[in-house]
This record gives C-alpha cells, structure tokens and sequence, in this order.
C-alpha cells in the first residue's frame, strides 16, 4: 500500500511515515476534539522510537508532513510532555532530513507567536519550546530572528500562567546559546531587560529558576551586548536570589553568580556588539570576587545568613569550575585564588563553625577536586607554607590543615617537598594557643601516618619523649612560657593518641611496646602530683585523653592483663561522697572538662571490655564498677545543678552529654534500672521546663532515609554537599575525636546545648522503652499535657521535635528489646492520640509531619495484627472526608508507613481501598498532597509484593496521568513518578515483556522525567536501568544497557556515578559472556582516576576486579595491554561527559550547531537526556572529549594490583600455562578467542618486572610478588624450541635484577620480603641454567643480610614484621641447601654451579645453624602454648604477644619442615673438628660439615622428628598441639621436602632428617644411645611412613650403631620387629599393584639389610639363620 506525493509518485509506507499519517490523522480530528493525550504520548514516543531507524531518504519523503503535523498539534495545545516529544521530534526530523526547512519553521513559529492574540497557554508554550529547541540546535543559522524572539518572549512573560513565563525564558535560554552570541547587541540588551525586570523577580519559583538560568547562558555565550555595569548588576541581582526561600532558586543563582563571575574576570571571552570578542585590552572586572564573594559572606547575617553563605559557596566552586574547564586556566594557577576564599576566615578570630565549613567545601570541590596529581603535590607544599606565617590566624590554620589531610590521602604518599616544611608547619602546630588547631595538625599528621606509616615510630618516640619532659618541667610556674608548655602538652598528647588510634589499621601493624609504653604514660599523668594546679588539670586531661584512645582503638587481647589495674583509674573522682569532692575543686570549668574526657575514656572502655560481654560472668564483673563510676557522675551532674555556680554552665553541660553516651553505649538499658528514676527526672527537662531547651537535631538521623524525598533534608548532588546543607555548627561544639574512624567534614557540627537536648532525648526514650506498662501510661500522660499546655508559646515547635524524638527512639527501642511482644492497647491509644494531635497542628514543618507519620508506622509493628487493621481503617475513613489538606497528606503518609512496616500480608485485605484512596488523592490540584500520596503509594507497592500485581496497570496508568496533567514540571513529584515507575519493574520482574506497550510506556516514562536534566529525576533514570537489570533482564540488552551507562559514569553527581557502576557490575554478575566484549576497562579505569569519593572508588575497583576475573580467561592479552598502559603510562586518556550546561549541568560551551547530538533512541533503549545522547556510531572510547591529565598514583598501585591477579584470573585452564597446549588448541580451534597467557609470557614478564624496579615504592613489593607468582605457575613449563630447557631461562636477567634491586639495606620490610622469597624461587629452579656467576650473587645477596638479622629491628612498624623477614631470610638459605643436596647426593653429574655453592655453604652453616633451630625452638613453643611463659629470649622476638605468635605462626607452619631438613642434613657433633679433607668427603654427602650441633640441640632436633611420627598418626594427634603437617607436593617447597616421592605421606618429611641425625659422626661421639635408636625402631614399626625412607634409615641404623647395641636384647627385638614388618608388606604387594612397595625395587634393599644384621649379630647365628631361612 502507497501514499500519493504532490507530483503523484508514490511514496514507500514505512513504519515511520506510517507514524506520521497516523499523526495526521490525530491533528485532523483534533479541530472537532482535543487530542487525546494518552494517545499523542504514545504516538510521539514511538515516532522518536522511528526517527533513529528510519534512513534519511525516508525521513526526508515524509518531513514536510511531520513537520505540519507536529506543529499543528502544538498549536492546538498539548499537553507538558507531548510538547516536549512534539519539539524534539520536530529538531530531529529537521536534523536527519532536510535541514534548510529550519529557517521556514523557525519563521512560521515566529509569526504564529507574534501574529495570535491571547492565544491557549498551552498553545503558546508548545510553540515557544518547539522555537526553543530549534535555536538550541540551529541558533547559529537563524541569528537574525533573535530580536523578534526576544519580543515574543517578552510578550509571553505577561501571562498568568506560569509554565507559559517559565517556557518563554526557556525559550530565551536556548535562543541564547544557541546564537552563541551571534545576534544583534540589540536583541541581546532586550533579552537582559527581560531578565532583569520579570524574570528574576517573579513570584513563581520556576520561572526565578529559568531567569537565573537565562543569567548563565548570558555569561557562557560570552556577554553580548552587555557592558561592566549589567554584569556588575546582574551579579548583585544574583546574590540577592542567595537569599530565596527556595533550594532550587538558590542553586540556580549561585551557579549564574559563578558563571558571570568567571567571565567578568576573562575579559579576553567577552562578546561585543555583532559577535566579536573583546580584544586584551578590555577593562577587567575589578575586585568582582571581593565584592561578590567575599564582602556578602563576612557581613551575612540574620535568618537567611546560612542560605546566602551555601549559595556563596556553591558559586565559589561553579566559578572555579568555569574559570578552569572553560576559560582554560591551568589547575596549577587555581592556588592563586585559594588566598581569596581563606579572607573569608580572616576576619574573625575565632573561628565560625559554618563559615569554616563552607571554605572547607570550596578548597576541597573547587580546589583539590580539580587538581590533578602534580599540581596537588605543589597545593601540599603550597599550603603548607602559609602556616609558617605568623600572623596567620586560628580559622585559616584550621582550614588549610583539614585541606592538608584531604591531600595526603588524595595522593597516597608524601611529596619530599611536603616532608621539608613539615616541622615547621604541622609539627609546630601542635604547640597552637587553640585547641582546635592543634586537633587538626594531629589528624593532619595521622593522615600522613596512614600514607607513610614509616614515619609512626619517629612521631611517637618524639611524642612520648616530649610528653615526659613537659611533665618534669610543668611543676615550675614560669610565667608566659608555661602556657606555650601547656598548650605544647596537650598537643604532643592529642597526636600520641591520635597515631595510636590509627597504629591498628596499618598494613604493617603496630610497635609491641606502644600500647604499653602510652598505658604507662597515661597512668603517670592521671596519678602524678604537681604544685601547679593549672598544670596538673592539662596533665590529667592529657592522661585521660591517652587513655581514651587506647581503650578505643587497640584490640582488647593487648590490655586485658591491666584490664583491673585501668579500671581503677575512675575511682578517684567518681566514687564517694560528691560534695566531699567538690569542696577541693577551685576551678569547676576546668575540672568539668577534664571528667568530660574521663567519661570519654570510660565509654571507650565499655564498648570495648563491656558491651561485648555484658552476658558473661567477666562482663558483670566489669560492668559493677562501671556503673558505680557512671552514678558517681550522676551524683555530680545532681550536686552542681542545685549549685547554680557562675561560669559552668557549658562545662556541665558538656559533662552531662559525655554522661549521657556513656549510659547509650550500654547494650542493654535495663542492667542500669536502678539509676533510670535519676535518669528520668534529668532527661525530662526538655518538657518540664521547655522553655530552656534548643529543638533537638535528632530527626536527621532517625528518620527513615528512603522517605529523604519529601524533605525537608533532600538529598543533592553528593553527600558531601548534602552534609553542608545540613550543617548547623556551634562554636562550642565538639571538636573531632582523633580516635574515630570516620571524621566528619566539617568540625564543629553542633553546639554543646543542642547535642544535650539530642542526648537526652535519646536516653528519655530508651528508659522509656524499659519502663513496665504504668510508668509507661504516666510518662506518656505528662508529655501530652506538656504538648497541650505549650501551644500557646513560642517554643511550641521546639516542643514537638523533641516530643518527636523521644516517642521515636522510645519506640525503635522498645521493638529492639520486645521482639514481636506487642504492647497494651491503651498505651498504643495514647501515643497514636500524641501523633494525631501532632498532624492536626497547621504549623508542624516536614520533618515533624514525617516523624509523627513514622511513628504512627512504628506502632503498627508494636501492636498486634487486630490494633493495626483497626488503626489502618481509621485513617482510611479519615481519607474520605478531608478537612485539612496537609493533614490529609499526613494521613496518607502515615497510611504508607503502615504498610511498610506492616508488611503486605498482615494487612493483604486493606491494599486494594489504600491503593484508591492514595490514587485518588495523587490526582488533587494541591502539588504537596499529591507527592506525599504517591510516595504513600510506593510504600505500600514494595509492602505488597507480588499481590500488588493486579493493581499494577492501574497504578501505571495513573503515573501517566499525574504526568500528562502536570503543567509545571516539579521536579520532586517527577521524581516520585520515577519512584512508582522502578517499584512497578521490581514487582513486575521477569514478566515485563521487552516488545510489550506496558514496557514502552514505563521507559516513555522515565524518558520524560529525566528531560529535565535535574539530578533527582535523572537519578530514577540510571536506576530504571538497575532494575530492568535486576528484575527484567529479558527487556533489554547487555548492550544497550552498557551504551546507556559509560556516559553516566562521568557525571557530575556521585549519586548517579555509584548507580552506573553499581548497574555494570550486576550486569558482570548476571551476564558475564556478554559483559566480555564490551571493552569496558578503560571506562572504569578513567572513573577511577577521577574519583574523588571513597566509597564510589570502592566500588570502581570491586567492579574492575570482578570483571578481570570474568573476562580474563578468554582475553588475558587484552587486560594486558589496559593494564600496561594504566601502570607505566604518564598520562591517560579520559573519556568524559563533564559538559557543564547552563540549563542542567552539562556543556561548558555548547554554542555550535554541531555541539550536540542525538542518539538512537531504540526500540530497547531509554531516551536519556540531552546532554548524555552521544552519537553511538563511534566507539565507546571516542564519543567524548579527550583530555590527557596525569595518572594518579592510586590508580597505578591499583592497577599493579590487578596486574598481580592476571596469572590466578585466567583460570586452571593448561594451556594458559603451557605453550605446547597453547600452539595445539590454536592449531585445533578449541577456543574461540585462541588468547593464552602462555604467549604473552614476555609481556607479563616485563610488565611485572618494570613494576618492581619503577619510582614508586609502594608499588615495587607488588612487581616481585607477581614475578614468583610468574615462577609458581610457568615454573616447569617447556620451552618446545630448546628441550631440556624451560621456558623462564630466557628471563633470567630480569629475574635476577629484581632480586637485587629489592634484597637492598634500603628496601622496605615488605619489598625485602617478596625479594627474599624470589630469591628462593630463582635459586632453587633451574632458571640459572649453569649461571655459576649469577647462583653465587644470589647467594651473596641472601647471605649478606645474616650477620645483621639479630639487629634487625622496624621501629615504625609491628614485632611479627622482624619475625616474618627473619623467617623468610632463614627459608631462604634452608631451601638453596636442601635443594642444592638433590644434587649432591646423586654424586654424578652434579651442575658444577651447585658443586661450587657448597663451600659457601659451609661457611654460613655455624651461624645458619644457630638461627635455624632458635626458630624451631620458638614454632614448638607457639605449637604447645608456651610462648607466653618462656623464661628466656626468644630468637623471634615479640611471640610472648599472642598477636605477635599467631601471626608468625602463619609463616613457620610453611616453612618449619624445610628448615628441620637443612639443620640436620650433613650435621655434626660440635666437638667434630677434623681437618682430613678425606674424612670429609666419605662422610659428608657435600664433603663439608655444615651444622654443628650441642647435644642439647641434637636432643631437640631428634625429639621433634619423634613427636612428628607419633602426630602424623591420626589416632595419636594431640589437639593441643597445633602443628601442621602438611604432605601435599603441592605445598610450598613440597617438591624439595618429598623429592623422589610419589605419593609422600606426613611423617615422610622427617626421615631425612633422621637419617641425617643417625650419621657415623653422631654414633662416634655418643649422641645416639641403644635406647632412642631403638625407640625409634619401634616407632617405625607402626608409623605410616613410604618405604623405601624407612629402609634407608634400617638400614643405616643397623650398619652404623656400634657392635655393643646388639648385645642389648631390646634392641635386637625391635631390629627383628621392624625387619618383619618390613618382610610382610613386600610379600602383601606381590598380590597387589602397589608400586611403592614394589618387592623388585625393595627386596634387594632389604636383603642388604639382612647381610648387615647378620654381619652384626656375632651371637645370634641361630636367628640369623632362621631369618634367612625365612
């Protein structure tokens, strides 16, 4: 079937000209009717669908009549979202077809707009947006129409509706940038005048948005037409819309402020009239941040203050930003500016807590963020060298040292240049006449600890050194000097703790005698006198301070033998008689401070010796004391309220919370009921007395955090901004405790008097929850009289946060003690009046509307099924006749909470009239009635489950509508659409069909949520994504999935940044074949680099290594060349779609037609956003600017990390590690890919090896782990072209390099550590190849370190680090020797290299001997548990700690065999001296003696083999014995240990060592007695031990031990009892096929045996022959 064209000729019917007839058809009913909606989105949707399929030959057959079409439906009048389809259609048709037809419409608009009178509002805002998104992507071509747009948009400004004033700034917005300056000066001043007279004070929220937006494309076009003085008025304009009511009006002007700002001070940018630049000589704009910035911030005040300071804050980094990625100003120039923003702290001499907070966001989002690594390391030295100012003031040392930290961690080691002006600067700071400044340079330095944790020795002996001295000369008073001592004190003691608190955490652990040395120091300062009582009140707040930060931070294991004497140190001033105390006190302020950190120390202690074993009988041992010292501190908070003493105020204050946490850190309220009625009468008086007390903050953190969306703490663009919204600060707050793990922000968070309401709160709520029914009744009776009675007071709102708080955290306490027992009805009745009551007040702000809602939820789970129908019910009658609208919503909200708390079964009967109610109310008129009744309806579709299936079609087609009527565009009711639009693909799931209308309209709908661009509506977009991934994974393809995510994972927004990554890598999970060609390991590496948050980077890499682990079987060569270029490159590539645009987020400067481009919006594909639609025609890799920055280090060391996983990635596959398999399957086609590890050995080889000789420590200890690595898994694999070779021979020089480089004095434990262990692997394989030159420099290299190995000491870093690299030096030597006697006893053919190497050997055997069995000595004492008591020093030293021994233990259960083996092999008696080198070689398999051997030593040696016989017999194993007798070949060094051995069994590692013991040389001396040798044969009789050892070491035995043993008649039996034991297995195996006890190869061993007996037995001639006889 055909259409008809003008000329006649057919025109083909396409599924796309289809389409447009279909719309022509709609637009010619619509003159009788409007158009449906419903069905013109659909339409249009699946037109935008076409347009990317159709070529361009049909599109241009057909646009003329889309055109028309889409126009007449725009003026008609559509609806919001068929507007927005109908304008994108129309520039995308004009895009793909003809594109000359652009100025026709362009005009055709224009005329409709200028000629129509009042025309339909609707009508007029679809015209305007389609004229819109015309100049936004042809605004270059039509220039000269900007004057007659400009008119029109000043003609539309005077409707009332406000969509329509809203899209005709929009309009102007587009127009704006899209004639990138181009137009008439004219135009542009008549565009300005617009702005400046309506839009920027207009009293809808959303049109202040889109001027403020108008305001940016001004400044990102350059300024046409505009002078010094509108830029210099449209700035102050801009600093006055910081002060809007609104969030969004804010951001909006904060980031035009920005903008304007940074083309102000580019003059060089500036357009002039007919759109050229400015030439260098235009005037600059000066002091435009000082006026604009600065001078607005220091004098804001008054209610809108913290707005106006976030605003400034938030245009500080935008213009930062701009001047940077726009303007091109080079980072490492950005530093000059830093000094600006620090003038805002300059001012003041104490610091303000918000202020500070905002310069602290700058410097880290506009400064840091944006650096790249060098130039943060010259920002390090930069800032560090202002502290050496001296007029510097307090605030700005605060600032610049918190920025200092962010640095360090950023960069991940510490610059030489930084190291040099660190006494100066960070060292010196801890003698800072302010508390607070030296707190910071004490987490400044624990940061450049965890970056360079060799420094943590120094700073502590430094610390602990000067802490003694300070105490010594602190008794004198000398004036001025003893405050610099004092406040010198207290800093050397904060950074103790501080290095303390983080020892545990590092890699390489923690010095044993630093938790001692500072339990010591910290008693010394509580308990020691000083006769100046300024002086003795810092020394105790130190001691305290010491204390607190050890009981928080060591493990427990470390201070459990104190853990009595450390819990006496409270009893001084908690305990007895309070008012006997307070008479000695003189200055209560300062004693108040000193218990406040006592209490701090004792809540340490709590969670780590209490909480955990509140159950136990040493709980409640610990637990009485502990609860006399917290009364004690009740008795003292009671006995100074009643004082009324003048100036303690805070400090009690302060003491009481410190109390009050000490109370919740208790597991369990109840074991404290005898203090709750004390407790009770001081945590009521936030509603006894009301009038005194702050409004708690509590709210923030107990509200539940999935309902953040309905305010009024909405989450942004990162949690980062989120926490600076939400600050409030109080200069009397707490400053950062040095000891927790995370710090927050910003210091300061909250005063003193607002963290006691929070505390009290808590603790009310708490005893509230143990209180017995009664108490329950009354305490609940006098909190709804204190809410009745306070209604008419000011402080009535304070009053109900805090009535919120309490019944919140009392009944999330309650449901933690009570389980599933449910409370009493009437006390359920009470609290539901109290929250009814609460809803019913007018005045109640969001978060108490939400807390009174939860808590209605809440009591659905304390109640039983029949209170929470009944309670369910109740609010639905209460839904059909709406009063009040905000209670209403209140109502619906609550209803939801039930639901989810609930759960969909228990109230399965109420979904479907919930589900009514709530649609019914989504549909009111009133915005905040309808968000809040969507989100109730998402609560209830993820509490149903799957029995919501049946209202799902309703519940889509009620989105649509709410969607299709909503006019404004909010962006939070748009978010909640996208909320119930993700809830109905999770219950949905595996039924979403991808061709299915169902499935279209839900990715329609996302599609137009997310046009907007705003962070929250975009968000639901990357999640659409994640849920069809986790629940439809049939809708749409690994593909396009993975097209859609790459862009998103350069967003701006960390929230959209950690959904992309975290979508990919279930997509890894879920569909790993298809994940592996998609090439996507640049991408995360390029993430990773410019990461800036932790948690986002995290998951980068979890994401990175999963995907190695999946893909790199069938493509190791790839991974390889990505990880190469990631490892050794200077610079990468970064793809990125950071465009900044002034109507979102996006392009910097997007003024060319070309600038920006439309994806194909598929069938299986989500329409994304403007500024994320790339052209997907080009490779992933290339759809983005590339901009070259320098590789962080963090990225490289990670990099190396994955590089080190490569070998165990690629499988177990054999062909990956051998190369004749690997020619084999290539030949054959097994493989697909035909990629094998095996053939690209070199690379890894080279790769690995440039890691481990590269610049960068921290990453050379990785490039030789890899290369054993290399050497254990290609080890024995051939080399085809020469047999007899292996294939690792040829990378003998590198090999032998890397041993060198890191067997080095200054080498790191670590680096010496894996240099040692390749050592070994490289000695002991045949990679030297006949090298004697390079064995015996390997030799030497090992050898060196000996003499040394007793003085071996870290003083930075743990005990077990000295053990592991004395164990490692020692297996070293053991394995080079066991393995060189391989040789030696085949007494042919020994390589002359191994030949050589044994005189060397000898020489190091004396003092090899010694070290070998002192560490056998220690791994027998771990073994039997006797480390702890041993009464002599220890070779290894430290394993009395059992931290210290069970990680040495770790190493010596590898390694101890091999070691036994190499101190018994060619041993000797001590008193064996001969000189005849004849002697020697007869007796000596090297010809050498090696070890000489004490007969203590010989004893021990001989015991140990003995107890390992008994112990490898299961029946005989001793389960308090713990040593590891591992058998497997596959072992560690289990190739030397059982070589020669088929199938070893565990006591076969021991009988060389016999039979090295049971030499000539030890019979000659006497070591050997008739009575072990005979013990022993009898062992042998019944162990399970290989045979052919056991026949040796008969045999040797029997023609070795002197003539006089075989008088003895024992020995004789037991000689007997072998020899038949040995007779009767031979004689078994003929019948078998054992080839171990093989009667060819063994009965002429034993017949050898029988000549020696007999020859022995001069006596026994009897039994000698009736043995043969036999």
């Amino acid at each position: 079937m055909a259409k008809r064209g003008a000329a006649g000729d057919p025109i083909p019917l396409s599924r796309f000209g289809a389409l447009v007839a279909q719309l022509e058809s709609v637009v010619a009913s619509a003159r009788q009717k409007p158009p449906d909606a419903l069905l013109c989105f659909d339409l249009l949707s699946e037109l935008s669908s076409a347009l990317d399929e159709a070529p361009k030959e049909t599109i241009q057959l057909w646009q003329r009549k889309c055109e028309d079409a889409l126009q007449s439906l725009l003026v008609f009048g559509a609806c919001r979202p068929v507007r927005r389809l109908a304008s994108s259609a129309m520039v995308r048709i004009i895009q793909k077809g003809d594109a000359i037809s652009v100025y026709s419409r362009a005009s055709t608009l224009q005329g409709w707009l200028v000629d129509g009178k009042r025309a339909d509002p609707m009508a007029c805002a679809g015209a305007a947006q389609c004229l819109g998104e015309i100049y936004c992507l042809f605004g270059r071509k039509i220039t000269a129409g900007l004057i007659e747009t400009s008119n029109i948009v000043a003609k539309l400004m005077k409707y009332h509706e406000d969509f329509v004033r809203q899209d005709a700034l929009l309009l102007l917005e587009n127009a704006l940038e899209g004639s990138g300056g181009g137009g008439s000066g004219a135009a542009y001043l008549e565009a300005f005048r617009i702005i400046m007279r309506g839009g920027i004070s207009d009293k809808s929220y959303i049109v202040r948005v889109a001027a403020a937006r108008c305001l940016k494309a001004f400044a990102i076009i350059g300024g046409p037409g505009l002078g010094m003085a509108e830029l210099d008025t449209s700035m102050c304009c801009c600093v006055k819309g910081l002060e809007d009511n609104l969030s969004a009006v804010r951001d909006s002007f904060a980031e035009a402020l920005g903008a304007i700002l940074a083309l102000a001070v580019n003059p060089d940018a500036q357009v002039k009239k007919g759109g050229k630049k400015q030439n260098a000589s235009g005037k600059k704009f000066d002091d435009g941040l000082q006026k604009h910035l600065i001078l607005p911030f220091v004098k804001a005040n008054g209610a809108n203050a913290k707005k106006l300071r976030i605003g400034l804050a938030l245009s500080w980094v935008f213009f930062l930003q701009m001047i940077h990625l726009k303007y091109g100003t080079p980072d490492s120039e950005l530093q000059n500016y830093a000094i600006q923003v620090m003038e805002i702290l300059q001012e003041n001499g104490s610091p303000d807590p918000h202020a500070l907070a905002c310069v602290l966001y700058v410097l880290r989002v506009g400064f840091a963020d944006q650096m790249t690594e060098p130039t943060q390391r010259e920002f390090l030295v930069f800032l560090g060298r202002k502290l050496e100012s001296s007029n510097y003031t307090a605030p700005r040392r605060v600032a610049t040292l918190r920025i200092l930290s962010y640095l360090l961690r950023s960069l991940g080691e510490v610059p030489s240049e930084f190291k040099d002006v660190l006494d100066n600067t960070v060292v010196a700071a801890l003698s800072h006449s302010s508390a607070h400044v030296r707190v910071e340079a004490a987490l400044t330095l624990r940061a450049l600890a965890e970056v360079d944790p060799t420094c943590v020795g120094g700073l502590v002996s430094y610390g602990i050194t000067t802490l003694h001295a300070l105490r010594e000369t602190l008794s004198f008073d000398k004036g001025k000097s003893l405050d610099l001592e004092l406040d010198s004190l207290h800093g050397q003691a904060t950074v103790l703790a501080t290095l303390v608190a983080i020892s545990p955490k590092l890699l390489l652990g923690y010095p044993a005698r630093l938790p001692k040395s500072v339990l010591e120091l910290s008693k010394k300062m509580l308990n020691g006198f000083s006769r100046n009582p300024v002086a003795a009140t810092i020394q105790r707040e130190a001691g305290w301070l010491l204390l607190a930060s050890l009981l928080a931070s060591m493990p427990k294991e470390e201070l459990e033998d104190q853990v009595f004497d450390v819990l006496l140190l409270w009893a001084g001033p908690f305990t007895g008689n309070p008012e006997s105390y307070l008479r000695h006190i003189q200055d209560w302020a300062s004693e108040l401070r000193v218990l406040s950190v006592a209490i701090e120390a004792l809540t340490a202690f709590i969670r780590s010796f209490v909480s955990p074993t509140i159950a136990t009988t040493n709980g409640g041992i610990l637990l009485n004391p502990v609860l006399a010292y917290l009364g004690g501190a009740l008795s003292l908070i009671s006995s100074l309220s009643t004082k009324q003493l003048p100036n303690v105020k805070s400090a009690l204050s302060l003491f009481t919370t410190r109390t009050l946490m000490a109370y919740q850190s208790l597991s369990n309220p109840m074991v404290y009921k005898s203090e709750h009625e004390q407790m009770l009468q001081l945590c009521s008086t936030p509603f006894s007395d009301p009038s005194g007390w702050e409004e708690s903050s509590c709210l923030k953190f107990l509200l539940d955090k999935r309902d953040a969306s309905l305010g009024p703490w909405i989450p942004g663009r990162d949690s980062f901004e989120d926490e600076l919204r939400a600050f409030d600060g109080g200069v009397d707050g707490f400053l950062p405790c040095v000891w927790d793990d995370e710090i927050s922000n910003f210091p300061q968070p909250e005063s003193v008097s607002k963290m006691l309401v929070n505390q009290m709160l808590l603790c009310y709520g708490s005893i509230f929850a143990c209180q017995d029914d009664t108490a329950k009744v009354k305490l609940l009776n006098n909190l709804d009289q204190c809410l009745k009675a306070g209604k008419k007071y000011s402080w009535f709102m304070f009053l109900v946060s805090n009535a919120c708080v309490a019944l919140l955290s009392g009944l999330k306490e309650l449901l933690t003690l009570r389980g599933a027992q449910s409370l009493p009805t009437d006390i359920l009745s009470m609290v539901q009046s109290i929250f009814k009551g609460i809803l019913l007040e007018s005045e109640i702000s969001t978060a108490q509307r939400r807390a009174a809602c939860e808590g209605l939820g809440l009591l659905a789970r304390a109640g039983n099924d029949i209170f929470t129908a009944r309670m369910a019910r109740s609010l639905l009658g209460e839904l059909t006749t709406p009063v009040d609208l905000s209670y209403t919503a209140s109502v619906a909200f609550s209803l939801g909470c039930i639901h989810r708390t609930a759960g969909g079964m228990a109230l399965s009967s109420l979904v479907t009239p919930t589900v009514s109610s709530l649609s019914h109310l989504s549909k009111s008129s009133n915005s905040n009635l309808q968000l809040w009744s969507l989100h109730a309806l998402l609560l209830t579709i993820e509490a149903a489950g799957l029995s919501y299936v049946s209202q799902v079609q309703g519940t889509l087609f009620l989105a649509m509508e709410i969607l299709l009527l909503e006019e404004n565009g909010y962006v939070d009711l748009r978010q909640e659409i996208g909320h119930l639009i993700n809830a109905i693909v999770a219950v949905l799931g595996p039924e979403l069909a991808p061709g299915s209308t169902f499935f279209s309209r839900c990715k329609s709908v996302i599609a137009e949520i997310s046009s907007s661009n705003e962070t929250a509506t975009l968000l639901e977009s990357v999640r659409f994504a994640q849920q069809l991934v986790l629940f439809a994974p049939q809708a749409v393809p690994v593909h396009s999935h993975v097209r859609s995510l790459i862009p998103t994972l350069y967003s701006r927004q960390p929230s959209h940044r950690y959904l992309a990554v975290s979508t990919l890598r279930h997509l890894i999970e879920r569909d790993p074949a298809a994940m592996i060609n998609e090439n996507i390991e640049e991408n995360l590496f390029s993430m990773l680099d410019g990461e800036t948050d932790s948690e986002i980077a995290t998951m980068v890499r979890t994401t990175i290594m999963r995907l190695l682990y999946t893909s790199c079987p069938l493509r190791p060569s790839r991974w390889l060349s990505v990880l190469r270029n990631m490892v050794l490159a200077t610079s990468v590539t970064r793809n990125t779609s950071e465009h900044l645009t002034s109507s979102g987020h996006d392009a910097l400067d997007s003024t060319s037609e070309n600038d920006v481009q439309y994806g194909e919006d598929e069938d299986n594909m989500i329409s994304g956003p403007k500024q994320d639609q790339v052209n997907w025609s080009a490779p992933i890799m290339s759809q983005f600017p590339r901009r070259n920055k320098h590789l962080r280090y963090r990225t490289r060391l990670f990099a190396a990390e994955c590089v080190s996983h490569v070998p165990v990635a690629v499988g177990i596959e054999p062909a990956h590690f051998d190369l004749l398999l690997a020619r084999s399957a290539m030949a054959k086609g097994i493989s697909l890919s035909n990629d094998w590890l095996v053939l690209k050995l070199q690379e890894l080889v080279s790769l690995s090896y440039q890691i481990s000789t590269g610049q960068f420590e921290g990453m050379q200890p990785i490039g030789v782990q890899l290369l054993c690595l290399i050497m254990y898994k290609f080890g024995m694999t051939v080399d085809p072209e020469f047999p007899g070779h292996i294939l690792l021979e040829q990378f003998q020089a590198q090999l032998v390099s890397a041993v060198r480089t890191a067997i080095s004095t200054a080498s790191g434990p670590l680096l010496l550590e894996a240099g040692l262990e390749l050592a070994t692997k490289v000695m002991t394989s045949s990679i030297i190849g006949g090298d004697r030159v390079a064995l015996n420099r390997l030799f030497l290299l090992i050898s060196r370190p000996l003499s040394d190995i007793e003085g071996l000491f870290y003083p930075s870093f743990a005990d077990w680090v000295v053990c592991k690299i004395k164990v490692r030096l020692l297996t070293a030597h053991a394995a080079v020797k066991c393995y060189t006697y391989q040789f030696l006893r085949a007494k042919e053919n020994v390589p002359d290299e191994h030949q050589h190497l044994a005189p060397l050997l000898a020489n190091s055997s004396t003092l090899l001997g010694k070290y070998w069995v002192g560490a056998l000595k220690d791994y027998i004492s771990i073994s039997f548990g006797l480390h702890s008591r041993l009464n002599h020093k220890p070779f290894l030293d430290g394993i009395q700690s059992l931290l210290v021994s069970s990680k040495v233990q770790k190493y010596l259960d590898e390694v101890w065999t091999l070691i036994l083996q190499a101190t018994a092999l060619d041993a000797a008696p001590v008193e064996f001296g001969t000189d005849d080198e004849d002697v020697h070689a007869h007796t000596f398999i090297a010809g050498f003696s090696m070890v000489k051997l004490e007969r203590s030593e010989f004893q021990f040696l001989w015991g140990l083999s003995v107890l390992v016989l008994f112990h490898a017999r299961k029946s005989m194993v001793n389960s308090s014995v713990k040593m590891k007798l591992d058998h497997s070949k596959e072992k560690k060094f289990g190739d030397i240990i059982f070589h020669g051995l088929h199938n070893p069994r565990p006591c076969d590692q021991v009988l060389p060592v016999l039979l090295s013991l049971t030499t000539e040389v030890f019979f000659s001396k006497d070591f050997l007695s008739v009575d072990i040798c005979q013990e022993l044969l009898q062992v042998l009789t019944y162990v399970d031990c290989s045979s052919a050892p056991i026949l040796s070491l008969f045999t040797q035995i029997v023609r070795l031990c002197p003539a006089n043993f075989f008088e003895v008649e024992a020995f004789v039996f037991a000689t007997l009892e072998l020899y038949s034991h040995c007779l009767a297995m031979i004689l078994q195996s003929r019948e078998g096929s054992s080839l171990e006890w093989s009667s060819k190869t063994l009965l002429p061993a034993l017949s050898f045996v029988t000549e020696a007996m007999g020859s022995r037995m001069k006596n026994k001639a009897d039994s000698c022959g009736s043995i043969c006889g036999s």
